[in-house]
């Protein structure tokens, strides 16, 4: 069963076209319910591993615990990230301050 990960409504179809554009085995729905869940922030926040701050940021060891717990590449978790403006920091290979 694919993990759900929960979108404000407002992100509903942008993302749901990402997954279905990547092959990413989630499943998108509206509201708070899911796996993880997205939510959007004004200033900048970090996310944790079962909250995504669009417009925020995460640290690489966090991105890479969620994106096991989705089911995802870390390449798959790295484009849904780009797409709702999530940058990543503390990279462990030294890419992303």
């Amino acid at each position: 069963m694919p993990a759900r990960l929960a979108v404000p409504e407002t992100m509903v179809d942008s993302v749901s076209a990402l997954v279905a554009s990547e092959g990413l085995p989630l499943t998108v729905v509206a509201g708070d319910d899911g796996d993880v869940q997205v939510v959007e922030s004004t200033d900048r926040r970090q996310s944790t591993a079962t909250v995504l701050q669009a417009g925020g940021w995460i640290a690489c060891s966090t991105a890479l615990r969620m994106a096991e717990t989705l089911g995802v590449t870390a390449g798959g978790l790295g484009k849904l990230l780009d797409h709702i403006d999530i940058r990543v920091r503390a990279c462990q290979l030294g890419c992303f301050e």
